[in-house]
């Protein structure tokens, strides 16, 4: 006769077996590899629970204990599983974790890594995104974001790692992982003198106490040896630091701050000091002595990039939050679909964001001198050669250069673009924004169902899309960090010769035109 287990039975069970093997890690991966490769079915936990321990335990173990075998072997157990239930979230972040420990464990050889583990890493994030949607409800949610950070970090994406960090924190505000990777961003901008360093400070401090208030949840979610490197950083006595005083702000301000969506170098709140707190921009640009008089192209183009990306911004505001009037008269369709000029405005404040991706390749291939028609470049496939199917990426010889000069702002640009195309975790926004070009974009405020199919409609949630809404406009403005970012590093580079130079100033645009009394 079968025992009868309940739901909360097998899961204590689980949870159990897994503190200890997970203990064991700690003290000898080695041992927790055969540990995990012991386990076998009882009256509580069936062949598939087994399995799922068992392969949680290898990936871990075989990460600790650079045994790229152990993590190849839980890597397959998962797959299986997730081939039987395509919608357990923690299966698919279980593999996740599986697939970023491959990569790790493969031989670096500088730029050509990435491209060899590019599949690997891409399918990765796009599992950690899949296991926030599947497990919105549960810690899990918090911890696949937590992780999608520190995978983009190992790409040079740092703004958009920040991102997943705080989302990771509304989920679940006691996770010590993401309050320090938080910390670790704004501290890396202040010793970098980019930002507002008192801010930076300030929200950094504010990070780290929470998370030493947390400290027990670090050791539970990433065991005694991440608490140990931890450790240090939350001990960390900062010194100085304010925090943004928002009180006098407009709405739009708040909005601003509240979605993290300032072009400005500090990442995180905003200086309203300044009459224009936009202020991110290019410093300067080397030239060679027999170049044509004039001011580089380079300022002309960050000045559109920065107009549209703001434009799609404050349509944004008023979509979401401002008043708009609308004078059209428009037939009900029966299915809770919402019409009119709220729901164009933030289709197209979505279009405007994915369309500043493009220029952003076009301004990056006149500055670096690529080549290509500048009528048929595009952000997803500017950085990488072409390559037939199951052929691994390769640089465009001219990116790779840069990259190995340590130009790794270069690294997050391209790894964005490979993000967008089909497979990546960030496809949904490219769907979205042809949809609302070439084809109909439909918002339901229930469901996404039409009255009647057709080919040539899609439709969404009103909810959805203005989450991805918001999700584009934080990548739009990451990117538009990423390219400014690059040309520092290479400026940095070229100027380092000690050769003499002819500084041209470039004037601010507002001055020159009577629009502000200081430059």
């Amino acid at each position: 006769m079968k025992k009868i287990v309940d739901t909360k039975e097998i899961e204590s069970c689980f949870r159990e077996r897994r503190a200890t093997l997970s203990a064991l890690i700690d003290r000898d991966p080695r041992l927790a590899i055969e540990a995990a490769r012991a386990l076998t079915p009882d009256d509580v936990l069936n062949a598939r629970n087994i399995s799922a321990l068992s392969a949680g335990i290898l990936i871990d173990a075989g990460i600790a204990g650079n045994d790229i075998q152990a993590v190849d072997e839980g890597v397959d157990s998962l797959q299986l599983l997730l081939n039987k239930d395509p919608g357990r979230g923690d299966i698919q972040y279980c593999l996740a974790n599986g697939l970023v420990g491959k990569a790790d464990l493969l031989p670096s050889s500088g730029p050509t890594w990435y491209c060899e583990t590019a599949d690997l890493r891409r399918k990765a994030r796009h599992l950690y995104r899949f296991a926030v949607e599947e497990e919105a409800g549960s810690f899990i949610a918090s911890q696949a974001l937590t992780n999608l950070g520190n995978a983009l970090i190992k790409a040079y994406r740092f703004v958009e790692a920040y991102d997943c960090y705080l989302s990771a924190l509304k989920k679940d505000p006691s996770n010590g992982v993401a309050l320090t990777g938080a910390a670790k961003i704004l501290l890396r901008f202040v010793n970098e003198g980019t930002g507002n360093r008192d801010v930076l400070l300030g929200v950094a401090t504010r990070h780290l106490r929470t998370a030493r208030k947390n400290s027990d949840r670090i050791r539970e979610l990433a065991g005694e040896r991440a608490y140990k490197k931890l450790s240090e950083l939350m001990e960390t006595e900062i010194v100085g630091g304010v925090q943004t005083d928002l009180s006098s702000s407009t709405n739009y301000q708040r909005f601003v701050a509240k979605h993290r969506l300032a072009l400005a170098p500090t990442i995180e709140g905003l200086d309203l000091d300044m009459s224009r707190w936009d202020s991110l921009r290019i410093e300067s640009i080397t030239e060679p002595i027999e170049t044509e008089h004039g001011v580089p192209p380079i300022f002309a183009m960050f000045n559109v990039l920065k107009s549209d990306y703001l434009t799609a911004r404050f349509l944004a505001y008023l979509a979401l939050e401002g008043e708009l009037i609308d004078s059209g008269k428009y037939s009900d369709t029966l299915d809770y679909a919402r019409y009119g000029i709220r729901t164009s405005v933030l289709a197209l404040s979505q279009r405007s964001c994915m369309d500043v991706l493009d220029k952003i390749a076009v301004a990056a291939s006149e500055y670096l001198g690529l080549p290509g028609n500048p009528e048929s470049i595009y952000f997803k496939t500017r950085w990488f050669l072409k390559s037939k199917r199951g052929e691994p990426l390769s640089w465009q010889s001219e990116v790779r250069n840069e990259i190995a000069f340590g130009n790794t702002a270069l690294i997050a640009l391209a790894e964005v673009s490979y993000d967008i195309t089909a497979g990546g975790f960030l496809q949904k926004k490219g769907s979205i924004r042809n949809t609302s070009t070439h084809r109909f974009t439909v918002m339901h405020d229930i469901d996404a169902r039409p009255s009647q199919e057709c080919l040539y409609i899609d439709h969404y949630g009103s909810k959805d899309f203005e989450n991805q809404l918001i999700e584009t406009l934080q990548l739009t403005r990451a990117v538009l960090f990423y390219f400014v970012e690059m040309v520092k590093i290479r400026e940095k580079r070229l100027t380092s010769d000690g050769l003499l130079r002819v500084p041209l100033l470039v004037p601010d645009h507002d001055w020159i035109r009577g629009e502000e009394d200081e430059p």
